[in-house]
């Protein structure tokens, strides 16, 4: 019975998610509290007369009780509001309102925990009853979002344009007549067209001259002038309802474009080209499979044609239409989540694409661009200055990852908005940085934001508060190391140094790559570097095998958050953007695939490899080309990571072990399980007492060319997964193996002058165990 709840105790304290902490405590949260009208309210816009639920969120079990308090015309009334579902780190708390005929009315959110009682408004959260409320005005329809809206009884349209007198909307649902004018409520045009639904096109009119498309649809047909497409935000239903994506420390992201991602001698089947969300959707177990918990979807933005690399959006809202519909997208999401996968979207807001850019002299001004516009390498800059603008920006946080449900940015070229010599805005770039990442913070707290910016600096995360960065150094040195290995001279003291973290940015501060998008893009000059490694097909011999599963390894699990270009793990040899990824090469390098699931999921399942992990470097020999490092969990377990990049097997090479006792090959990239040559170390090794590398003790093995190796602490004490049946339940025998175990520790250090055996010693044993167990 005292392993049972041993047993159990372990158990619930490694499988359940980290969130936000949040108690009833009698303190509420500010933090977790949030209302966006723009989507908590069902309807979406309520008109006059209309009864409606107003949604907010918390911290989940933050709040013991709600309230929504209603105001009409100074008459106030309470309603009682109740948790309805639960979303990543959050309750979705609910309470339904009357209507009113009045023009006007205002709520403010009570949240209670235990002895506190809070409120939430328009201006935040407060101590006390604020002296305003969220407000909904029926006659200027300012509660409603910008774009176009399903109602009851037709549409609610919305568009900003300051300086225009008139606009009338024309659409399918009209004859694409005059017959519908919006009226104006300052900077922007909004109002209901009756008998408009989802499906049908639309543009606006503006002074009765200048036709153009809805800056802020979710769909635009490029076969048919751009015309803007109605969609209904609702009508999804969601399957993955309550989704967490994993933490930075614990993750492993995939790059992945969604137009070359599938179909290539797929065996789910044929898919268009380009390929759609849907077919990635179908796939999502083969990344659930090869153990990744991340994607980083290049960007699908509307673009100019379907096959693009997606770095030419013209429009932050509306989604390419030759990759499927929003709600195909939807689904893609959907399942991804299903099988456990965050889905992070690369965003592109540093440039608009140089052609069909509909936003220039959008409504016969210059509204979205300075005059003369600010330009980059890749197109115009949008004019951030301007606060319609620089809100068309941060408010599409809450269409990506609200409506859409995503977990994050990849945000690119940032220094092109931050601090780059292309742009005379870096301070409202920066301005705009801080302010997306204050809205992830405040509404999606469980989301991550990854720069890419080349500067390996703290600032990236204290001054424009990002979660990670590209480690440009990492890439730099690693990549070098890989390609001088050809001639005999990489520099591995700038390997180990970059493994080391670089400056002040380490562990979850950076995000490592050996290759990703930009590295493998024959559009920009590169190939992937299988290809450069092996010139000839099928570009598979032993060095570009080699070389590259290395390299990958040690970004795999060095400290920092790694990542990897989809095809990676199966040798793929083509490029992303044009090229389909070959799923046949799943099957013809079906030990190299082995491999990177092995190494994954020693990444995502072994805390001493999470990103944040302790790190050491353990030996540098620049004349063999060889470099070991440690990562370790202090008071857990340890890994010592052993790579060659020489072209040399050594028959007997030493290296120095941080710990005695029993050292396992976990992983050799040589193994013929995984298509290497057969080479290298197996089995266990005890350490010798021999010092070396400044340790007491070292283990001396054949360390192939081109050899990975990872030496695995102590694996005695971790049970096999065959001692496990399918719901991670032990066997009878398995108990056997515990108390093996455990009583080759060294009990009587452990045991007090009673003889009575300490609980953390328990505790040890118990985590070595169930590591076993899977």
């Amino acid at each position: 019975m005292i392993l049972n709840r041993l047993t159990a105790a372990a158990l619930a304290a490694c499988c359940v998610s980290p969130a936000v902490a949040a108690d009833a405590d009698n303190t509420v949260e500010w933090d977790g509290l949030s209302h966006l009208l723009a989507q908590d309210l069902r309807p979406l816009v309520p008109l006059a007369g209309d009864a409606f639920t107003v949604e907010f969120q918390a911290f989940r079990g933050d709040l013991t009780s709600a309230r929504v308090i209603q105001d009409v015309g100074g008459s106030e009334t309470f309603h009682a509001a109740s948790v309805v579902a639960q979303r990543g780190p959050y309750d979705i708390w609910r309470a339904s309102l009357p209507g009113t005929a009045s023009d006007q009315l205002s709520f403010v959110i009570e949240a209670t925990d235990g002895t506190d009682t809070d409120y939430l408004s328009s201006t935040g959260a407060s101590d006390t009853m604020p002296a305003s409320g969220f407000m909904l005005d029926f006659v200027t329809l300012a509660h409603a979002p910008y774009g176009s809206t399903p109602v009851a009884t037709g549409v609610v349209f919305k568009v900003y344009s300051p300086s225009r007198t008139t606009c009338h909307v024309r659409g399918e649902f009209n004859g694409w007549s005059t017959a519908d004018a919006l009226t104006k409520h300052g900077d922007t045009f909004s109002g209901v067209v009756a008998g408009a639904q989802p499906g049908q096109m639309y543009k606006y009119y503006f002074n009765n001259a200048v036709w153009n498309t809805d800056p802020r649809a979710h769909s635009l047909n490029p076969s048919d002038n751009q015309n803007a497409v109605i969609a209904d935000p609702l009508a999804y239903a969601w399957q993955n309802d309550d989704f967490t994506a994993a933490p930075l420390d614990e993750m492993v992201i995939y790059q992945l474009h969604v137009g070359t991602f599938s179909g290539r001698n797929d065996p789910a089947g044929p898919a268009g080209n380009p390929s759609g969300y849907r077919d990635v959707g179908d796939r999502a177990a083969h990344l659930a499979e090869l153990g990744v918990n991340a994607v980083m979807v290049n960007p699908i933005n509307e673009f100019p044609g379907s096959l693009s690399g997606g770095y030419n959006p013209i429009s932050q809202y509306a989604w390419e239409w030759g990759l499927g519909t929003p709600d195909d997208l939807k689904y893609m999401v959907d399942e991804l989540h299903g099988a456990g996968v965050a889905v992070l979207l690369d965003g592109v807001w540093n440039h608009f694409s140089p052609s069909d850019n509909f936003l220039w002299n959008y409504d016969g001004t210059q509204l979205y661009f300075d005059t003369p516009n600010q330009d980059t390498p890749w197109g115009a800059q949008a004019d951030y200055d301007e606060s319609g603008v620089f809100d068309y920006f941060v408010d599409s946080v809450d269409h990506v990852m609200g409506e859409f449900r995503m977990d994050g940015y990849r945000h690119d070229a940032v220094m092109a908005m931050t601090d780059s010599g292309w742009t005379g805005q870096w301070s409202v770039g920066q301005d705009l940085m801080r302010e997306m990442n204050a809205r992830v913070n405040q509404r999606y707290a469980d989301a991550h934001t990854i720069a890419e910016i080349y500067i390996d600096s703290p600032w990236v995360q204290t001054g424009i508060d990002f979660d990670t960065q590209y480690h440009n150094e990492f890439k730099e040195a690693l990549r070098s190391a890989v390609y001088a290995a050809g001639s005999g001279n990489p520099n591995m003291q700038r390997v180990a140094n970059a493994i080391d973290g670089t400056g002040s940015v380490s562990g979850t501060d950076v995000l490592n790559y050996f290759e990703l998008h930009d590295d493998a893009w024959p559009l920009n000059g590169h190939e992937r570097a299988v290809r450069d490694i092996d010139t000839t097909a099928p570009h598979d011999d032993t060095f570009a095998r080699g070389r590259t599963t290395l390299a990958q390894g040690v970004t795999l699990l060095s400290s920092g958050v790694p990542a990897i270009l989809q095809g990676t793990e199966w040798l793929e040899n083509d490029g992303w953007e044009s090229s389909k990824i070959d799923w046949s090469h799943k099957t013809t390098y079906a030990g190299v695939f082995a491999y990177y699931q092995t190494l994954i999921g020693m990444r995502t399942g072994e805390p001493a490899l999470f990103a944040n992990a302790g790190v050491q470097i353990t030996h540098v020999n620049d004349s063999s080309n060889v470099l070991a490092f440690e990562r370790y969990q202090v008071g857990g377990k340890s890994f010592l990571v052993v790579a060659n990049l020489s072209n040399n097997t050594f028959g007997g090479y030493r290296v120095g072990l941080p710990r005695a006792g029993t050292w396992g090959v976990a992983v050799n990239n040589q193994w013929a399980q995984f298509q290497g040559d057969g080479n290298g170390p197996s089995g266990s090794f005890v350490a010798e007492a021999t010092g070396w590398d400044g340790f007491a003790q070292s283990v001396q093995f054949e360390l192939p060319a081109r050899g990975f190796i990872v030496f695995e602490h102590e694996p005695s004490l971790a049970c096999s997964p065959a001692d496990c049946d399918a719901n991670g339940v032990l066997n009878v025998d398995d108990i056997d193996c515990f108390v093996t175990a455990f009583l080759a520790g060294d009990l009587a250090a452990d045991m007090d002058a009673n003889g009575v055996l300490n609980v953390d010693d328990i505790d040890a044993y118990v985590t070595a165990f169930l590591a076993g167990c899977g």
